[in-house]
């Protein structure tokens, strides 16, 4: 069994957050801004110094990253790829990766397909850079991919590239995409391709209307939380271990899903009072979530399949990270060793 981490490669500066956000403007940005809305909220979340706010265009410290997920039990990556109708965003950190000889993590991709939108702060939803879904775009999209699935540490399932959509819906020609992209895959030699859709989003097909092979549950899980995102107040604040409990207990579908666990949830630093907050985010409530994953995983799916997704390695505007901070140093990463060490 393997832990595949999600990735987000935003802290790195690019000309369109220059002219969006203002100059020099990464995630970082909002990290550090962050406060504190009421007694006991963690904020702000300081990177360990062994960390600190790095530079992902930075090949060296790209390499101590990844061998350090690597001491810790995470083995594979699934990098958030932002691609609109072949322009591509925050994509040079992939590329330093695919091409870097001392990194040896596995690693798949997630079609970030949503539109960019200036939903951050609380302001309006002013599209910044539009999604545009079209045949062609299907096609230029395989071929921009293409060197990244025949990569030789990109994960497969059964000989297919894993490749997952993390907004099918989205798109009005996703099952279009699907069918065009598995013929061109075989044309151009691979076995074909495994695809999963994320359950991200509160309407969430089963993977059969779209042609996909299996879903990857999302986590936190928005619809075990929906009790608790209706109240009034603001920031909304969500109790983890409840959310932990409903994420377990929820009936199994009839369809293949990757389970999904993550240490804690806060995007205060982007959403600012407008926020979802999750409180009691304990290392144990992790660690009973990230167990009850691993054991679902071993009894329910096949050999080929035996993955639990963690979300997410670095998400910490979203305060949403395994990576080492100042208040719980490498304890959440130990708790992911200790586990996956003894399965």
């Amino acid at each position: 069994m393997k832990a595949i981490a999600i990735y987000l490669p935003q802290y790195h500066i690019i000309s369109e957050n220059n002219e969006w956000w203002g100059e020099g403007f990464t995630e970082w940005h909002n990290v550090r801004a962050a406060v504190p809305y009421y007694e006991g909220h963690y904020q702000p979340h300081i990177p360990h110094k062994s960390i600190g706010y790095y530079n992902l265009l930075d090949e060296n410290w790209i390499e101590k990253q990844h061998k350090m997920a690597l001491r810790y039990g995470v083995s594979a990556f699934c990098y958030y790829y932002y691609n609109f109708a072949g322009k591509t965003l925050l994509e040079e950190p992939l590329r330093i990766i695919a091409r870097h000889t001392g990194i040896t993590n596995a690693f798949c991709l997630c079609w970030a397909n949503h539109d960019w939108t200036r939903a951050w702060y609380g302001q309006n939803k002013e599209i910044l850079i539009k999604q545009e879904y079209s045949r062609e775009n299907a096609v230029k999209f395989f071929y921009d991919v293409k060197s990244y699935l025949a990569h030789e540490r990109y994960i497969t399932i059964d000989q297919k590239p894993f490749f997952l959509i993390y907004d099918p819906i989205s798109n009005p020609l996703m099952g279009e995409y699907i069918a065009i992209w598995r013929h061109l895959a075989h044309k151009e030699g691979f076995a074909g391709l495994f695809l999963a859709s994320v359950e991200a989003l509160r309407y969430r097909p089963a993977p059969s209307v779209y042609g996909f092979d299996a879903t990857v549950e999302f986590a936190p899980d928005w619809y075990c939380a929906t009790e608790f995102a209706k109240n009034a107040y603001s920031p909304r604040v969500i109790d983890y271990q409840t959310v932990i409990a409903n994420m377990i207990s929820k009936p199994a579908p009839s369809y293949t899903r990757l389970r999904c666990v993550f240490p804690g949830w806060d995007n205060s630093p982007r959403y600012k009072n407008v926020a979802t907050i999750f409180n009691n985010c304990t290392l144990g409530a992790f660690k009973y979530a990230l167990e009850h994953a691993v054991d679902h995983t071993r009894k329910t799916l096949p050999q080929n399949l035996q993955y639990i997704f963690i979300n997410a390695w670095n998400e910490w505007g979203e305060g949403c990270h395994l990576e080492p901070d100042e208040r719980h140093g490498f304890k959440t990463l130990a708790v992911v060793r200790q586990v996956l060490g003894n399965v």
